[in-house]
């Protein structure tokens, strides 16, 4: 292709960017054209996001991520909530030597072999380094789960709390989901000071503000430090999820348990609301694709199912806001 030819195909490309069609929409159309969400785990994991998991040095982040990953790929809900689709895992364990991510694996899974649960915990590359080849592999095993653990040594990091810099990692780490088409799970340590909410993490708040979903990892108190506080901050995607669970470590894995008295939270875990919204897609794939729905019609069919209205209701909200179906006229809904 000679100079002319280039500036030619440049001017054609920039003409079919800029094209005002494309570039200005009503919501209305915007709605209809928008690709749904894919879940990967209940409202915390989705392909193509970035999930974030603040917490102290020590609370459990990495064994939390082994287990969560593990009990996927092995085809067993985490928490009681299972995996949307079959999970194959890279977990970058970018702080442990080959004979601790052995022992923890050990403590975790005991003798269980784990498939399709990779790990890469060399100590000469950063991501940035190493990017086109980690997109490659993870291609050609189809991973769909990506865990990072963690931000800072991922990166040559110069300034934690430089935001332009932090900014530019956050896009590394959104164009790896990207390309892979994966949740991406970020790991990073809190702040000295300890603050609430999506400042809980050090450095630069680009960080927090960039990731799609915030989950706080929170010890409870010097009472009680082998119960962790799971608290999710910030939810792109459903910001009616006011997640507060507790955690309690036993023989290397969490379970469930109720808030320690003078705390506050959810008794157990609710996953009512993620096996309901797990019914109404199955509900609606049933038909074709793109059919109508009353919603009284689901209504009828969740009953079925052991739902009722308030709950049904709740899911179907819920799968609106993101985006897996859509409601075209009032009073029905169809699967996007």
């Amino acid at each position: 292709m000679d100079d002319n030819e280039k500036v030619s195909a440049k001017t054609n490309l920039e003409q079919e960017l800029l094209n005002p069609d494309k570039l200005f929409r009503t919501i209305v159309r915007i709605k209809k054209e928008a690709l749904p969400l894919v879940p990967l785990w209940g409202a915390f994991l989705f392909k193509k996001a970035i999930t974030s998991i603040v917490g102290d040095p020590g609370a459990g982040k990495t064994t939390f991520g082994y287990e969560l990953g593990g009990s996927l790929c092995l085809g067993r809900p985490y928490l009681d909530i299972p995996s949307e689709e079959p999970v194959k895992m890279l977990f970058m364990d970018l702080e442990s030597a080959d004979s601790l991510v052995s022992s923890r694996s050990t403590l975790v899974f005991q003798d269980t072999e784990v498939p399709n649960f990779y790990v890469y915990n060399s100590p000469d590359f950063y991501l940035n380094q190493i990017f086109q080849v980690a997109v490659d592999f993870c291609k050609s095993k189809e991973i769909n789960l990506i865990a990072i653990d963690n931000q800072t040594t991922a990166f040559a990091t110069r300034d934690e709390n430089d935001n332009a810099e932090a900014a530019k990692q956050m896009k590394i780490v959104r164009k790896f989901a990207n390309m892979v088409n994966a949740a991406v799970i970020l790991f990073h340590h809190t702040s000295k000071a300890n603050l609430p909410g999506t400042r809980k993490g050090t450095g630069a708040f680009a960080r927090a503000r960039l990731a799609d979903i915030c989950l706080n990892v929170n010890v409870v108190d010097e009472e009680h430090k082998d119960i962790i506080c799971l608290e999710m901050s910030k939810n792109r995607f459903d910001d009616t999820d006011k997640v507060l669970w507790y955690l309690k470590k036993e023989e290397g894995k969490f379970v469930r348990t109720d808030p320690p008295l003078g705390t506050y939270g959810e008794p157990k875990v609710n996953t009512m609301i993620y096996k309901a919204s797990a019914e109404v897609i199955n509900i609606l794939k049933n038909g074709s694709k793109g059919e109508l729905l009353k919603f009284q019609a689901v209504v009828a069919e969740m009953t079925l199912r052991g739902y009722n209205e308030n709950q049904t209701d709740h899911a179907v909200r819920k799968l609106k806001q993101q985006n897996r179906i859509w409601s075209p006229q009032y009073g029905y809904v169809s699967i996007k």
